[in-house]
């Protein structure tokens, strides 16, 4: 489900916990606790109850609905979670500040996968406000577009810069790292490798086959 960003705080933990990296005076991600909910009231047409949990559970994911999306694990493009989770903060203005991406809360620990096929262009256990983070650079549509996936849990990343990865690729885990108060994954998608762009239709729009 889509929690209603005026019923979350609105401040950010600038606190550090170990081995958080020295931050940037610029914060891209917030998230309520992953503790917020889950709905478990689904729509099932293409899945059955067991594959479903399943798939959620060898993905770690505890947090699961298709109120947002419903992975298609056949497509080209994908979203960067196996099964539908819930999400907070979208992309826009919050408190001054222009929130870059989309935040999810699938739960601690939930793995992460890449969204298309692509090469590694970052993969950092110091990412500053973005913590642990991974950028990929794919060419989609005949057009460059990177991923951001941020906040990931420390020694959880998967790749190095450089590596080719194939979409539904297992990349890392849903963290806490970085400027980030609760579990989740900031995700973005930067055209031409630097613009920033809306996650959520863009996907809505390419992750389809």
């Amino acid at each position: 489900m889509t929690v209603d960003a005026e019923a979350l705080p609105h401040e950010h933990d600038d606190r550090a916990s170990s081995p958080r990296s020295v931050l940037s005076g610029d914060i891209q991600a917030y998230v309520t606790s992953a503790a917020a909910g889950t709905d478990v009231s689904l729509s099932r047409d293409s899945y059955s109850t067991g594959t479903l949990v399943d798939l959620a559970g060898t993905a770690g994911i505890v947090n699961y609905s298709d109120s947002v999306f419903r992975n298609d694990p056949t497509c080209a493009v994908q979203w960067p979670y196996a099964v539908g989770v819930p999400t907070t903060y979208g992309f826009g203005m919050r408190s001054g500040k222009m929130h870059e991406g989309t935040d999810f809360i699938p739960g601690a620990g939930a793995h992460i996968q890449a969204i298309a096929d692509g090469v590694v262009r970052v993969a950092t256990d110091t990412g500053g406000a973005f913590g642990v983070t991974i950028v990929i650079d794919h060419v989609i549509d005949g057009q460059t577009v990177s991923s951001r996936y941020a906040h990931m849990e420390y020694d959880s990343r998967q790749v190095e810069v450089g590596d080719t990865v194939h979409v539904g690729q297992y990349i890392g885990r849903t963290g806490d790292t970085g400027r980030s108060f609760g579990a989740h994954l900031h995700f973005e998608v930067l055209q031409g490798g630097t613009t920033a762009t809306d996650p959520l239709p863009w996907l809505r729009d390419h992750a389809v086959c």
